[in-house]
């Protein structure tokens, strides 16, 4: 009964508003659905969901990675809900010295590293603006008007991978769990996933938070794309506010919209 209901509902809204006439209330009705499904929320992380997420983190310790740290308001977060060493890597300059008074206020608990991740160490031209939380690798994200228009500035940066930042002065985390990889890199998220393969082999982090917004459009990338490098994880899309998560398959075209979203991938023991 429920599935003709729907059936007859469907085909009365597709004749009433399939036509050109109708396309700006389809808009509409598809932005608050997509809205409601977790996009389009940006701002601080009580609106994005990313708040209500970690204090799913908050019976976890070990090592929490913050990869696009800006000024430091998830890791200020991790440190704060959970018991966690947070690891924030932040490549530019001046946003990075944002984030000394967490190291003085949780001393032992905060390594900052001023270095971007990507997939091959070297150095890097980064991109931004007055709004660091913009700033970015790749030259691709200048073709959105925003971003364009504030990422004016251009200096070079040192960067690492996740690989080698643990085969080296990471391996004083040796002894701990990796909780987090967390993933903000302004559309690089790509690189940084294929620079960590051998630490996600390896070290199989519990929760692995990726970024997705327009910035994969314009650089080709999907969350299936994306899914390839965490095969064996379970893909969940991280709700507003505190509306918690719901489990998403990587190759369902609503999880591939190209607005602002986060997605966290789970390691399958892992309970949620």
């Amino acid at each position: 009964m429920l599935r003709f209901l729907r059936r007859v509902t469907e085909n009365a809204y597709v004749r009433a508003l399939s036509g050109p006439q109708g396309q700006r209330v389809n808009a509409a009705v598809l932005r608050m659905a997509l809205h409601a499904r977790g996009y389009g929320y940006g701002g601080r992380i009580e609106a994005t969901g990313e708040a209500a997420f970690i204090d799913r983190l908050a019976a976890h310790a070990g090592v929490c990675v913050d990869i696009g740290a800006n000024r430091g308001e998830y890791s200020e977060a991790l440190l704060r809900k959970t018991q966690a060493t947070v690891v924030a890597f932040e490549p530019h300059p001046e946003t990075f010295k944002a984030l000394a008074p967490l190291a003085a206020r949780y001393p032992g608990r905060f390594v900052a590293v001023n270095r971007g991740v990507a997939d091959v160490a070297g150095e890097l031209e980064l991109r931004w603006g007055d709004n660091s939380e913009l700033a970015s690798f790749s030259a691709e994200v200048l073709a959105i008007g925003y971003v364009g228009a504030c990422n004016v500035h251009r200096t070079a940066v040192p960067v690492t991978t996740v690989d080698e930042f643990f085969a080296g002065e990471g391996r004083r985390f040796d002894g701990l769990e990796l909780t987090l990889l967390k993933v903000d890199t302004e559309g690089f998220e790509d690189e940084v996933l294929r620079g960590a393969r051998q630490t996600l082999e390896r070290r199989r982090p519990k929760f692995v938070q990726v970024e997705f917004n327009r910035h994969q459009l314009l650089r080709g990338h999907t969350l299936y794309s994306i899914a390839k490098h965490l095969e064996s994880y379970r893909p969940y899309q991280i709700l507003h506010g505190t509306r918690g998560m719901h489990a998403v398959a990587a190759d369902d075209p609503f999880s591939n919209f190209f607005d602002y979203a986060n997605f966290v991938f789970v390691r399958p023991d892992v309970r949620v």
